[in-house]
Formats: structure tokens, sequence, C-alpha cells
């Protein structure tokens, strides 16, 4: 199989899919966790803190988008950081608006909620709400990783080998996504074998490449799920088998991956 350095996984895959509606300009809450992270004042993360309490309290006279949402936002008015992630979601996904998710998620990352850190550097990272800082959402991604969020460890690497914020160092992006893929994330062990496969941030291996792709495999990873199947129908680092092989590749090909499609026709089915 051939060094790959083309099948990287999208920051931010688990809780958001719904790109931001164009070039949205964003109403901001300045939280004490961003402006603690610019390394701001604390006369300026007081004066955030007190606009933060005076929009909640504008924010409860506000009817709730659905009546089935109403003791979430209760909740996320009253302090707790895990409701304010999840209306953030909602916000976000469901009704397609990235505005109220950012601020929402804001308040999450103020109380250094793990999940809150996560969302808001990913909203820095793709401009969902209208505001793109690659170098303030490298910080709260290594925030939230340092508390052992693992989606957190797994896109810190991602930042490590795209530079992302921050100089790239392949070293780093394999200790932060090996933690990730020893807590069971298939995209992390993708990425692990992605790694071996091409020598970054470790010795390059090909049986390790291999046993990290058969444990995403195993979950079901299209793209692992091809270079398994790949090595069956070749041989290489374990018993030769065309037809099992063959056989996984196009179960790859039907989840949809990208690799399998660019490769497929080396592998035509055996006779």
């Amino acid at each position: 199989m051939q060094k790959n350095e083309k099948t990287r996984q999208r920051i931010g895959n688990d809780p958001f899919k719904r790109p931001a509606r164009g070039a949205l300009k964003a109403r901001l809450l300045l939280c004490a966790a961003v402006l603690l992270a610019c390394g701001s004042a604390s006369a300026e993360v007081q004066r955030a803190e007190a606009q933060n309490r005076k929009t909640i309290a504008e924010e409860r006279k506000i009817p709730a988008r659905t009546a089935e949402l109403a003791p979430l936002k209760r909740a996320a008015e009253d302090g707790d950081a895990a409701s304010q992630v999840q209306y953030a979601k909602y916000l976000h996904q469901q009704f397609d608006d990235p505005i109220e998710g950012f601020r929402w998620m804001e308040r999450a990352a103020a109380q250094n909620h793990p999940e809150g850190l996560y969302g808001l550097a990913l909203y820095y990272t793709n401009g969902w709400s209208g505001l793109k800082s690659p170098g303030l959402a490298f910080k709260l991604m290594q925030s939230s990783a340092e508390k052992g969020y693992h989606w957190a460890e797994l896109d810190l690497g991602l930042f490590y080998i795209k530079g992302t914020g921050t100089k790239k160092d392949l070293n780093k992006a394999a200790e932060w996504i090996s933690k990730a893929a020893a807590a069971g994330l298939p995209v992390a062990q993708y990425e692990m074998g992605l790694l071996n496969l091409n020598g970054e941030g470790v010795k390059r291996d090909f049986l390790e490449a291999l046993r990290w792709f058969d444990k995403a495999a195993q979950q079901n990873h299209p793209d692992a799920m091809f270079y398994i199947g790949a090595a069956m129908y070749e041989g290489s680092g374990t018993d030769k088998n065309p037809a099992q092989g063959w056989a996984m590749i196009q179960e790859a090909l039907r989840l949809g991956s990208k690799v399998a499609s660019d490769n497929s026709k080396n592998y035509p089915k055996p006779r």
C-alpha cells in the first residue's frame, strides 16, 4: 500500500454537522474563558461576567424554541454547563442558528466545561459564528484535551498535523491522537494507522498501522476497512485472501469510503 497523506479527517466531526449560513455577523458575548485565553485583564473579565448576567436575565423572558426544550433552556439559564452545551447544539443543528449556539457555548466554556471548551474551539476553527481565530481555537482545544475530552485529544493532534493555530509538530500530534485512539474513538484509531503507515511522529511500522486500522474497521470506519481489505487482497502483513479482501473493499465503498473510491480499480473482483 502507498503512503497516504490525503485522508485526514475534518476537524469537528462529532457534535456539529451543519455548516453556518454564509457570512454572519456575530453578536458576541465576551465570556471569561475567551478573555482569559486571550490574556485579558481581570477587570475585563468582570465586565464580561456582569454583561453575561444582564443578558441571561433578558433571555429568561424569551420563550424556548419549543415546549420540549423549555426545561433544557431553564437549566442552561441557571448556569448548568452541560445544559448550555446541549442547548447550543440544538440551536446550531436543529434551528440553524449558530450565532445563538455560539453564545451558549461560550457560557459553558467560561465554566471550563470540557465539551464547552471543545465546542467553542470548533466555532473559532470553522468560523460558524462569523468569527475565525485559529490561535484562540488552539488554546481552547488544548484546554479541553488537557481535561481528558477525547474528541479534543483527537482534534488537537490534527491541529498539530495541520499547523492550525500553532506550529506543526508530528510528535505531539501522535501523542495526543494516541490518547483518543486508546479511548476507543475509531477516527483516532484510523489516524494512528495513518501515522504509523507514513512514519509521522512515530516510527514507520506497517504491522502497527494494520493493528490500528483493524481496530477502527471493527467499528465500521470506512477508510480503515479499505486498508484492511487491501492488505487481505495483497497478503500484506496478513494471510492472503483476495475474495475476502475484495468483499471488505466493497463494504468500504458502500459505507462511503473516499479512499476506496479512489483506489478500488486496483483491486478487481477475483475470479
